[in-house]
């Protein structure tokens, strides 16, 4: 474990989102058990991207925390296209901008 992912008095790391993890959001799967539309992190600052599911239960575990899901890439400008199979628009322009503003609150929390 790296001084960066050293859990806080508040046993949450502070994580570094990027633009990759964001666009893991954007495939789109008709499955509920496929589909990951869910970035969280745990307490060591460890990102993954999860089904709903998972994502509540480990957040109401406490294992878990949620950063972003694919609603907010939908309200940040992304269409959904099932013919694309993905999420459609500026991915780069909206992925970059959104993880710059989970970074700001990462920071400004740690």
């Amino acid at each position: 474990m790296t001084a960066e992912n050293t859990p806080t008095e508040t046993g949450w790391a502070p994580v570094v989102v990027k633009p990759d993890h964001l666009r893991a959001l954007t495939t789109l799967s008709s499955d509920p058990d496929w589909d990951r539309s869910v970035l969280v992190a745990n307490r060591a600052g460890t990102l993954s991207v999860v089904t709903p599911d998972a994502a509540v239960t480990g957040c109401l575990a406490g294992t878990m925390r949620l950063l972003a899901t694919r609603a907010d890439l939908l309200d940040a400008g992304l269409r959904e296209s099932w013919k694309a199979g993905r999420l459609t628009g500026p991915v780069l322009d909206v992925c970059t901008a959104e993880a710059a503003s989970l970074n700001a609150v990462e920071q400004g929390a740690a």
